[in-house]
């Protein structure tokens, strides 16, 4: 059990000034010496050894240090910007003026952005930054510029118990220190009933106690904040559910979907969409669906498609037909900059890319990618060359091109430990994030290396499950198995990109793409060869099969004439002819006649085949 606890105190207590007082030494004992003592203490000895020592005299003085002069010095603020024909004096004026102001949008605008840049120095007044290091070498303040490093900057734990797994992590939209942690145990029957199903809400100005609470029916998988409003939120539940909370409310949801309308398995993901309401976002589950919900109304998806891809499907077919067939989500990416379009990462390997607007399944569903054996256990674009996307699977990365589907065009070494999760940075197109299983997170630069990371952290005891970037791109949120989130703030080497990155990027990721299309070319024109030599071996054998019957049938009707006319000649003789050349003329035995057909057949396939 951890048991943590805060030490807080004022900033402006802490550095006061060293007060000294001037005054003399104070006389606390004085004793007078006695000569009778000496002779009961001391008995004379002849001869008689000494040794002395003679030293730097000391005494009792005062020091003091030089004092420094204080100024006190007052400025008096008055209220400014007021136009020239208002008089401040006459009140009727000036509530006027005011109720006008703070009609406008722009007013509300500003006092929001100054607010909440007052209440946060006004909180960094109240606190103080134990980790901040004070007295920092300027050598080794060089060197940090120089090399990749990084700095933990919280650690936020699961307050229930027993712990939980970390499941999902969310940023909040608007620049904050919040982030949001759900906590699901996803292992099959491995979940204990009496374990709670609430979720928390940390502010990393204080992040030993949670800033909310998010109760829920159920465990949440997947928590996301509304990228436009920061006090919503919406969350995919362990039973298909999925609810909408807003924290100025209560700590309960506001709406719930009904359960025979929702998934039927856990929601795996969930993703806003920028949309015009605002309050529009879809979720994908292992049952294979994905579905369309609008917060406004959770009772029922707004929109359903199931990643049934067969083309036999018959559309009188009951519906858990094509939920046996169809594919299930394991993860899926959505990029504001195209708002129609989805990614999805299926248990299966695929990697489908969606097109919300179209009217089928194979029109939603615009191309397919064979990425990986396994599940996918990531996918994401990079925010800079939205044609390039990650996946994670199978021990390695692989980067895709959305013109090159048969392979991806980089891929990293097959890593020794099961990857669990991956993700871009937000700031440097270059650099990219995974997680593995044995508690270690890898940061790689494709620019600087691409056999090895450049940076490996070991970050928990335990396995990873899940990594959120900032959008800042300096801080990242990593989630363990034991209930803690990590927050690591990295130095500028992964967060400042160069002046050529991505010029350089761009002819990267353009030359390997060009690479790999002229290798399916060349495998194209290998299996068309082997395809057509094939049909021509194929045409050759058929010719010969068919020369060899019709050789076979105009044998078989020649011996068949030869016969009759025979029999037609014996027929026509008269019958003394008959009894005086009997000895003569002999009837050919049936049995050599076939034997010599036979032979004749034999020959004649033998010449055919030569």
């Amino acid at each position: 059990m951890n048991t943590s606890y805060t030490y807080s105190k004022l900033r402006r207590e802490y550095g006061r000034q060293c007060s000294f007082i001037k005054s003399g030494p104070t006389v606390l004992v004085n004793v007078t010496p006695e000569p009778g003592l000496e002779e009961q203490m001391w008995s004379p000895e002849n001869p008689v050894d000494k040794s002395t020592n003679k030293g730097n005299d000391w005494s009792e003085h005062e020091a003091n240090t030089v004092r420094v002069e204080y100024a006190e010095r007052g400025i008096f603020h008055t209220e400014g910007g007021w136009p020239k024909d208002i008089n401040l004096d006459d009140p009727e004026q000036v509530v006027r003026f005011r109720k006008k102001a703070e009609k406008d949008e722009t007013y509300l605008q500003a006092v929001m952005q100054m607010s909440s840049l007052a209440e946060h120095y006004i909180n960094q007044n109240n606190s103080i930054d134990i980790y901040q290091p004070y007295f920092t070498d300027p050598s080794c303040q060089k060197m940090q510029t120089l090399a990749p490093s990084f700095r933990t900057l919280a650690v936020m734990s699961d307050p229930r118990e027993p712990t939980r797994p970390v499941q999902n992590i969310s940023w909040s939209p608007d620049q904050g220190t919040l982030v949001a942690v759900s906590y699901a145990n996803m292992r099959f029957q491995m979940t204990d009933p009496d374990t709670s199903s609430d979720s928390f809400i940390f502010d990393l100005e204080d992040s030993t106690t949670p800033y909310f609470t998010i109760e829920s029916p159920h465990p949440i998988v997947t928590l996301e904040f509304n990228h436009r409003d920061a006090q919503c939120l919406a969350g995919g539940l362990m039973s298909g559910q999925v609810a909408f909370w807003d924290i100025r409310k209560s700590s309960t949801y506001v709406a719930i979907s009904n359960i025979r309308d929702g998934h039927r398995d856990p929601v795996r993901s969930l993703h806003w969409i920028h949309s015009k309401t605002s309050t529009e976002f879809y979720t994908g589950s292992s049952d294979g669906q994905v579905m369309w919900w609008d917060a406004r109304k959770l009772t029922e998806p707004t929109e359903v498609l199931i990643l049934d891809l067969s083309k036999g499907e018959n559309v009188d077919e009951p519906e858990w037909v094509k939920w046996a067939r169809s594919h299930g989500v394991f993860c899926m990416d959505y990029d504001p900059s195209i708002p129609i379009r989805f990614m999805i990462g299926t248990e299966t390997g695929l990697v489908f890319n969606g097109n919300r607007k179209g009217k089928t399944v194979f029109e939603k569903i615009s191309s397919t990618y064979n990425c990986h054996y396994g599940p996918v256990y990531s996918v994401q674009r990079n925010p800079a060359f939205l044609k390039n996307f990650m996946t994670v699977g199978d021990w390695q990365v692989r980067i895709w091109s959305e013109d090159v589907k048969e392979s991806p065009i980089m891929w990293t070494k097959h890593h020794d430990v099961k990857l669990t999760g991956g993700a871009w940075s937000e700031s440097k197109p270059s650099v990219f994030y995974t997680t593995r299983a044995d508690g270690c997170m890898d940061g790689w630069d494709i620019l600087q290396k691409q056999k090895g990371p450049i940076l490996t952290i070991k970050v928990a005891d335990k396995g990873l499950n899940c990594i959120r970037c900032h959008e800042g791109g300096a801080l990242l949120a990593v989630g363990d198995d034991c209930g803690k989130t990590y927050v690591i703030k990295m130095n500028d080497w992964f967060v400042t990109a160069g002046k050529n990155d991505k010029a350089l990027l761009t002819a990267m990721f353009d030359r390997e793409t060009r690479r790999e299309k002229i290798i399916e070319a060349k495998q194209r024109e290998l299996k068309l060869k082997t395809k057509t030599s094939a049909k021509v071996d194929a045409t050759t054998t058929k010719d010969k099969h068919v020369q060899l019957a019709e050789a076979e049938i105009r044998m078989v009707q020649e011996a068949e004439k030869e016969f009759m006319e025979l029999i037609d000649m014996l027929k026509k003789q008269p019958s003394n002819e008959n009894n005086d050349n009997t000895e003569e003329l002999e009837i050919p035995n049936k049995d050599e006649d076939d034997n010599d057909n036979v032979l004749n057949d034999e020959n004649i396939i033998d010449i055919i085949i030569e």
